[in-house]
């Protein structure tokens, strides 16, 4: 496992910038980041969130139920612009659990997609919350584990201002050494437990497949990223507006 130097309290933080995009663009360094749980997050750890990167939105895309037993930890203090976008399961391995049931053959994928059929007003919402303002920049996006809700949304912000499906499979597989560590978190916190040994074995990796396979099936189902971000509230105008404010001319 390579050596981690996220803030203080995170265990799969990254910048995500320096990505080409199609059309001779790159994704603007320290304006996107993307994380697990921030609730552990240490006092140094938000200073150097508010004062040396900037972060003026957090987007979490926990459940309510996560957020109920989890809290926002230290960051609920401050003044950073709060967004809670539920990326919702359609079941979990019981009433007291936030883990998800999943197929033991293919667990991933499938499970990616249902969450722009189950909670479409949510995944719009990210973006919607990233044109906030102009000041919505640097923003960080987070789950719990930082790796499939978190995940998806930055592979669809990314998709959406033109960086290619190569490109946000090998970022999405960048954290696949910050899983099991995640993953051993995951179960001293009370809305998971010991339930996450339920997931098959093929859940916790993040091979480029999944993420390959995934923009694949949202272009067979919904036409393609902003095809189906357009049908679902997000507008001609926000999408131009992030890719201003997401990507600068290499």
């Amino acid at each position: 496992m390579t050596s981690y130097a996220g803030p203080e309290g995170t265990l799969n933080f990254r910048a995500v910038g320096a990505l080409p995009t199609t059309d001779g663009r790159t994704v603007i360094p320290g304006k996107l980041f993307r994380s697990d749980t921030l609730q552990f997050l240490s006092a140094e750890a938000v200073r150097h969130f508010v004062e040396d990167l900037g972060i003026r939105t957090i987007i979490d895309l926990r459940m309510g139920y996560e957020l109920k037993r989890e809290g926002r930890g230290p960051l609920e203090g401050t003044a950073l612009s709060y967004h809670h976008l539920p990326f919702t399961v359609e079941g979990t391995s019981s009433a007291d659990s936030a883990a998800p049931v999943l197929d033991p053959e293919d667990p991933i994928v499938p499970h990616y997609l249902g969450y722009l059929t189950t909670v479409p007003e949510s995944v719009a919402g990210v973006f919607n919350a990233l044109v906030s303002g102009n000041d919505a920049l640097p923003a960080v996006i987070h789950c719990s584990a930082g790796k499939d809700r978190t995940g998806v949304a930055v592979a669809l912000v990314l998709a959406a201002v033109g960086v290619d499906d190569t490109t946000i499979a090998a970022e999405y597989a960048a954290g696949s050494d910050r899983v099991s560590v995640v993953m051993e978190r995951l179960r001293t916190m009370p809305s998971y437990g010991d339930t996450v040994d339920r997931l098959p074995p093929l859940a916790n990796i993040t091979p480029p497949e999944y993420m390959l396979r995934f923009l694949a099936g949202v272009r067979e189902q919904h036409g393609g990223v902003r095809e189906f971000l357009l049908a679902n509230g997000v507008t001609v105008d926000g999408l131009a507006h992030l890719r201003e404010a997401l990507t600068q001319p290499s």
